[in-house]
This record gives C-alpha cells, structure tokens and sequence, in this order.
C-alpha cells in the first residue's frame, strides 16, 4: 500500500458545526453551558441533536422522548423542541463566512462546509483555519466549529472526526493531517465503520472479513475490494491514500420539491387536513418561486399510522398532470385539494401526510396549452405581492384563505419569546430538509 506525498497546497478542509442544533440553543441561552441538553425531531419525537453532556449519561442519537423521560428528569436534561428557522438562520451564517476565505467551497449538509485550499501553499493552513473557527465564534454568539485539513474530502472526515473525537489533544479545534505519518496513524486507530461511505451493512461484511480498520482495508487486493464494493470502493481506497477522487460538486437544482410532515396527534377530522394538504401545496408553490421554476405535476399522499395498526391501516397517493406549468399558490392548492378528495377515506386515524411538485421547467420558459386557460398570468402579481410582503414581515403574515397560519411541525416545547420570534421571522428560508 503505498501513500500519496502530500503536498501543501493540494488541500481541501471540511467544517463541521458541533453539535449543531444544542450549540444554536445555547446561544439563546449561555446558561445552557455545560449542561446536558437535547433538541427533538419534527413532532417532539426522537432526540436528533445532544450536548456532550448529554452523551455522557446515555443519551443515544434517535432516542424516543418518552422512553428517556425519566432519564431527562433525573439529570435535569433541558429539553427542546426543535427551532429550525434559527438553525437555518445560523447555517446560513457560517456558510457565509466561511466561504469568503476560499474561492471554491460545497456546502455538504446544513452543519458541514468543504473548503477547497488548492493552491494555498503559500499560507499556514492550520493557523488561517483558526482565524476561520474564531471569526465564526465572535460573530455567532460562541458556535463552536471544528475542521479537519486533508489531501482528499475522505481524508478530511477522519480528520475532523480526530478533532472532535481529542478535544484535549486538539483544542484549536482545527487539526492537519499533512503527511504519511499523520495518515497512517489515524487509518489505523480508525473503525472501519466511521469511513465515510462504508454504512452499518457494509461494515459487517469488512469485519466478516478481517477489515476492522480503515487501514486493514488498504491491505486487501483491488480486486477484492472491486468485487465487494465496487468501483466507489476503488475511489474510497485511493482517497484514502490521499489521491483526490472526488472533487467539491456545485449545488444541483432540484428535481422535486417535498413537504411532509408527521402530525403530532393523529387526526380524524377531514378539514383538518384538508387545510394541511393545502398548505403544504402552497409551502412548495413559493419555493418553486423562489428558484423561479414552475412545476407540471404535484402528488400528494395520505396515510395512518403504521405503528397502531390496531387503529386500521390506510395509506394511498395520487399525481396529476398540470394543465399549464404552475407556481401559483392557488392553482397548486387547489389541484391539491382534489388529488386529497379522491384519495381521503373516512373513518381512520390519520398520521402523515405530504405534497410533491415534480417535472419542473424555468418560470419563462412555460408552454402553454392551447387548449387550456392560463390562469397563472393573473396570479403572478398576487403571488410576487405575497411574496415581498412576506419576506418583508414575516413567514405567512400574508396568507390565502384556506391556511390556518399554525406552525406544520408540530412543536409543543418553544418559549414564548421564540413563538413571538417566529411570528416575526423574516429569515430566509432553509435549503434543507429537517426530517
């Protein structure tokens, strides 16, 4: 097995939020230093997001709530629903600054940043990566980051898992993996299972057959490798041994827009989520506008819940071919409602629900049916007004009818000063899915 010589200036890093989630609740709140906390999924329902504190006394990630009550009360866990407006907030944040110390960077998840640092050879990487995580820190209210600085984005996932997994060894919080050495060591103290790529599944299989460590499997033939995992196993290996197989991707326009959600109770009444459906519809129409596409297709899907199959299994979906591409919050609405007429059976109890727009085409590149009245044309100054409007006082603060203006998570654990936030929010809206 041979390393690659690594040379300085043919480097990338990724930047990783810690414990992204607690870390924005503490700055709302620095008495929440130092104390075990965790954030709640969508509905309150599992843990997805816990201080190191809370790691300690056994908090698992995905934990449900109410198993772990009695745990979060015996060690005064402070416990949250989830604020994903302000963690979208934050990530926004980081994101920009962090971006304006390279000049290539791929934003990988709403807490992780790759920095591209080709051609840097000139600068100490490790040091200009500290001025990065302090400037994050100052402007931010104190959010920790920590980045890993490696020759392959591979590479820089272990490292950064070496610095939050050594906080002592590295408190910068920013570690260099700049030489065969440094590589070697931490191939060989690594788990197989926490190489980026290998899953839970695979992981079995390695062990299966002797690979324990990341660096166990740089001893195994190609073409072993090929036969197990294929030709991203080939490129796994040669990022491992610090040859770039994957280069930073620029952000790929969508190819369907989803919003569903998990209700927190289940629900019986029609015009309940009748009114849901409706504005999930409406919830995909401004984020077609705000990419400035239109869509020719929207689905929308019902179903029970799967746990309480004692209660009666239901679950059905429907699409249907626009007319004319669409962003109109009212057409989307209304072609929405029917699909859920057509769909909705009486006399279940039901859990989840969602709406899809697909088979997207630019705003100014609508064919028109001919055959068909174009109604968006009226509804584009209505829809531009709503918009600005919104944007500037506020989520939903302009409305259409059918919407209640309830918040569709289902978030029972916020503060009333973060309720009244929320009424005002005119963050810009999240570029991730939450759950």
């Amino acid at each position: 097995m041979q390393l690659k010589s690594i040379i300085n200036s043919d480097m990338y890093a990724l930047l990783d939020c810690n414990n992204f989630f607690v870390s924005c609740e503490r700055t709302l709140d620095s008495k929440l230093d130092n104390q075990p906390v965790v954030v709640l999924s969508n509905n309150d329902g599992c843990v997805v997001s816990r201080s190191n504190e809370a790691k300690a006394i056994g908090i698992p990630m995905g934990a449900p709530a109410f198993k772990y009550k009695d745990l979060f009360a015996e060690h005064n866990v402070k416990v949250f629903s989830a604020k994903f407006e302000l963690y979208n907030f934050y990530s926004q944040q980081v994101m920009k600054i962090a971006s304006e110390y390279v000049m290539k960077h791929e934003v990988y998840s709403i807490d992780e940043l790759f920095l591209d640092f080709h051609g840097f050879q000139y600068f100490d990487l490790e040091q200009y990566c500290v001025n990065i995580k302090n400037e994050i820190k100052t402007q931010l209210k104190g959010l920790p980051v920590s980045i890993g600085i490696a020759p392959t984005k591979t590479l820089c996932k272990i490292a950064n898992h070496i610095v939050k997994k050594e906080t002592d060894k590295y408190a910068s919080g920013v570690y260099l993996m700049d030489s065969k050495e440094k590589i070697e060591e931490a191939l060989k103290n690594l788990d197989i299972g926490n190489v980026w790529g290998i899953g839970r599944r695979l992981s079995a299989k390695m062990k299966d057959n002797g690979v324990y460590k990341a660096w166990d499997l740089l001893q195994k033939p190609e073409m072993w490798v090929r036969k197990i995992m294929g030709i991203h196993g080939v490129r796994m290996i040669n990022e491992l041994k610090g040859i770039p197989q994957l280069e930073l991707d620029s952000p790929s326009s969508k190819k369907s827009i989803m919003v569903s959600r998990s209700f927190m109770k289940m629900i019986t009444n029609k015009e309940e989520i009748a009114e849901r459906i409706e504005t999930f519809a409406i919830y995909c129409a401004e984020k077609l506008r705000k990419q400035n596409s239109c869509c020719k297709v929207i689905s929308v899907f019902i179903q029970t819940n799967r746990f309480r199959k004692e209660l009666g299994e239901y679950k059905d979906g429907f699409s249907i071919v626009l007319p004319n591409p669409s962003s109109s919050s009212i057409v989307l609405a209304k072609y929405a409602h029917s699909i859920f007429e057509a769909i909705y059976k009486e006399g279940f109890y039901y859990k989840k629900a969602g709406v899809m727009v697909s088979d997207f085409v630019p705003d100014n590149e609508r064919l028109i049916n001919l055959f068909e009245k174009d109604v968006d044309s009226k509804h584009i100054p209505i829809m531009k007004a709503i918009d600005q409007l919104n944007s500037k006082y506020g989520k939903d603060k302009i409305r259409l009818g059918g919407m209640s203006g309830n918040n569709t998570y289902g978030r029972a654990i916020l503060s009333p000063e973060y309720e009244e936030f929320l009424k005002n929010n005119i963050l810009p809206e999240a570029n991730y899915r939450f759950h």
